[in-house]
């Protein structure tokens, strides 16, 4: 199919008939009048415009290719360097000489010696200090899956902050996912609605996000406590203060603000018990 934009924002549809030497137009009509854009996306990891963007993964994937070409030739080396080799000095030439537990070599020639051929060098130790570097770039660039975990102790704002670049990479990928899927919705919105236009859907009507919080830790007890105090001072509303506890995992992702004010007035939170001092007995 070819397409072709004409005056304004018109698209005509050109679909190439096989084997004719004209072109037949057919025009995409909606609710009987022309198309007033071409309905198409495109998905890209940093962006939905046509330009090819660079894989994020494509220096991992030059990494792990030259890893495995190392290792290939690592374990190439290993197998002819490891093998166990005989070898005899001063035994006749003429002899044939078995290997196994019911053989032994015997000769009357003095001086005569045997043994194994074993490897010597520093040969194969290039092999390991290259694929060590690699796997070490590869953690850097954010392939943590050959990384090894560190054995002292770390606190959680510490991993929280390391982990923050390892996770960037994959937000902006989810964001333009995102963006590029909310506006191919919003095209299916607006083809069964009365809207002139797709920009006229807005995001109240349509919206689509991936989820970029990766981060497993949740609100912490002082945290909740915190945004508890706040709502009760009159710093922050209720709703900002339950999407606040949904954003930190105390409330479920797919619990509405008005859900959860039911399910309030259905089991009501227990009333604190408080403990008032006794008075002391008088005693005459």
């Amino acid at each position: 199919m070819l397409f072709k934009q004409l005056s304004g924002d018109l698209f005509d549809l050109l679909r190439l008939q096989d084997r004719n030497p004209f072109l037949r137009i057919e025009q995409g009509l909606r609710r009987g009048k022309p198309l007033p854009l071409l309905p198409f996306v495109f998905h890209g990891p940093r962006h939905s415009r046509p330009p090819v963007d660079k894989l994020p993964l494509s220096d991992v994937i030059c990494l792990n290719l030259d890893h495995y070409r190392l290792n290939a030739d690592y374990k190439h080396g290993i197998h002819f360097t490891a093998l166990p080799t005989a070898w005899v000095s001063g035994f006749p030439k003429d002899v044939e000489l078995r290997i196994g537990s019911s053989t032994a070599w015997h000769t009357d020639i003095p001086g005569a010696t045997a043994g194994f051929l074993e490897f010597m060098g520093h040969g194969l130790n290039t092999f390991d200090k290259v694929l060590d570097r690699d796997e070490r770039q590869m953690a850097v660039l954010g392939s943590r899956l050959l990384a090894e975990e560190k054995k002292v102790g770390e606190t959680a704002e510490a991993m929280e902050l390391r982990q923050t670049g390892e996770n960037s990479i994959l937000a902006n990928l989810a964001t333009s996912v995102s963006e590029s899927i909310t506006q191919m919705l919003r095209w299916v919105y607006w083809w069964n609605s009365s809207e002139t236009s797709p920009d006229d859907v807005t995001d109240q009507q349509v919206l689509f996000e991936l989820n970029t919080d990766y981060n497993p830790k949740g609100m912490t007890a002082l945290e909740l406590a915190a945004v508890v105090k706040s709502w009760q001072g009159g710093a922050i509303s209720q709703d900002t203060m339950l999407e606040l506890l949904r954003k930190g995992e105390i409330l479920p992702d797919g619990r509405s603000n008005e859900e959860e004010q039911r399910l309030l007035k259905v089991t009501p939170p227990p009333v604190p018990v408080t403990t008032q001092a006794m008075p002391a007995s008088i005693t005459q």
